[in-house]
């Protein structure tokens, strides 16, 4: 098939583009002051810097400028071109960490006033690259190309090692910045004690203990012996790990407490699903989103009175709700405790729905149960489900009944199913899904 040509805009499209993309600008400066006078009030001071810099002659400086500013724009390309939501106080605190780091840390010197400034940042770097890496756990679990199912203890496991491992890499360019470049990024220490085997009088692999009153370098007296690097690049890392265990901790607690909180998600950047351009068959991208339940699952039907609950679009008492399911009290009235278990995304029945929907349903009837007979007084449950017309199904959007029992309630919620007569063994083989032996399938069908 040969490949369409991109047409070209007219002048009219064009002004009609710029003209929905400023009214859009204005759309979010007015929903997001604070992110707004953020951007704002740190590239007028980094063009301020930069300015004076240039002045001074310092083009090193000045370059570092420009790179400041390159990665402001960072948290702005992500969300517009790869259409993930970049949480305000994730995006605030990436500008203040680039500003911290860049000009505050290089410019101004501040590693060297303030010791614990470097430190503070590892810090800071290791906790926000765990929240990236629980992020790309849930892009990838709702792209078409991949689908990744991990426990939450999982998930956290992935983030930490996500952030360690730019935590390493890092070091890995500090280090061949100060090779190749002849910088400083890896701080040197002062040491003014060494443990080691080399100098055991007799060569065994036993450490001797070694105070350094002088060293002389190039005829100079120095106060002790220079690390080279290796305290600041051990310190790093250890920070890195401190930060990224924290907030694979909190994320893993977020995920086992099925996305209830609010500060996790202040951190995590999520796929923006409703903004996503049109699936291309011949291009699929890498970040396509699966809809929250499966494939086969629809958009909400306005006939539909479950999805227009699911909506709020009609009230409910609400007994459970998350990102995928909802649960709520049945109007029947018929006995105390009702409730009803809907998956958000339509599904006509249990038969037609996939196989995420089905799981997140069914762990949403699990917890809800247990609830009921742990923390509500109820001794037990009934479980029931009808799909489709000719099991009694009354509304076509898949449901399960959760009816609460006591002891003697006088409810009786099993039906009386009569006696049917014909023989176990055929309908056995009949509905069996289970491939048998050849020898044990002759016994079932009564050969020799």
């Amino acid at each position: 098939m040969a490949k369409q040509k991109k047409q070209k805009l007219t002048a009219e499209q064009k002004k009609a583009r710029r003209e929905e993309a400023r009214i859009k600008m204005k759309q979010d400066i007015k929903a997001h002051p604070v992110l707004f006078s953020a951007y704002v009030i740190l590239r007028a001071l980094v063009i301020a810097v930069m300015v004076l810099q240039i002045f001074n002659r310092e083009y090193y400086d000045v370059f570092l400028c420009a790179l400041t500013l390159t990665l402001f724009m960072i948290p702005s390309f992500v969300e517009r071109r790869l259409h993930i939501d970049v949480p305000n106080t994730l995006e605030v605190i990436i500008l203040l960490f680039i500003f911290a780091a860049e000009i505050l840390g290089e410019i101004q010197e501040y590693y060297l006033i303030f010791p614990f400034w470097d430190t503070m940042l590892h810090t800071m770097n290791g906790f926000l690259m765990a929240a990236i890496g629980i992020a790309m756990v849930d892009i990838l679990n709702r792209s078409h190309k991949f689908k990744v199912r991990l426990s939450p203890v999982f998930v956290a496991v992935v983030a930490f090692c996500f952030s360690m491992t730019i935590g390493v890499l890092w070091e890995f360019f500090e280090y061949g910045m100060d090779c190749f470049f002849h910088t400083d990024m890896q701080k040197d220490t002062w040491v003014s004690a060494i443990s080691t085997v080399s100098l055991n009088p007799d060569g065994r692999n036993s450490a001797v203990y070694l105070p350094i009153d002088s060293v002389v370098v190039n005829g100079e007296k120095w106060p002790g012996y220079l690390d080279i690097g290796l305290h600041d690049t051990m310190k790093d890392l250890l920070v890195n790990f401190i930060g990224a265990v924290t907030f694979s901790i909190i994320g893993m607690l977020y995920i086992m407490g099925r996305g209830k909180g609010k500060f996790a998600p202040k951190f995590i950047p999520r796929l923006k699903e409703n903004e996503l351009p049109p699936l291309d068959s011949e291009k699929p991208g890498l970040l396509e989103p699966i809809p929250l339940g499966a494939e086969d699952d629809g958009p909400p039907r306005e006939d539909c009175i479950f999805c227009r609950i699911a909506e709020g679009e009609a009230s409910s008492y609400k007994i459970y709700e998350d990102e995928y399911t909802l649960a709520f009290l049945d109007l029947a009235g018929d006995a105390e405790g009702h409730t009803l278990v809907i998956p958000k995304q339509h599904t006509e029945n249990l038969v037609e729905c996939g196989e995420d929907t089905a799981a997140h349903l069914m762990e949403t009837v699990k917890s809800v149960s247990e609830h009921y007979v742990n923390s509500c007084g109820y001794q037990g449950v009934n479980i029931l489900n009808a799909s489709g017309e000719s099991a009694q199904q009354s509304v076509p959007h898949l449901h399960f009944h959760i009816i609460p029992r006591r002891r003697d309630d006088g409810l009786n919620a099993w039906p009386s199913l009569g006696k049917n007569d014909r023989d176990l063994a055929e309908v056995c083989r009949q509905l069996s899904m289970i491939s048998l032996p050849k020898e044990e399938e002759k016994v079932q069908k009564g050969g020799k």
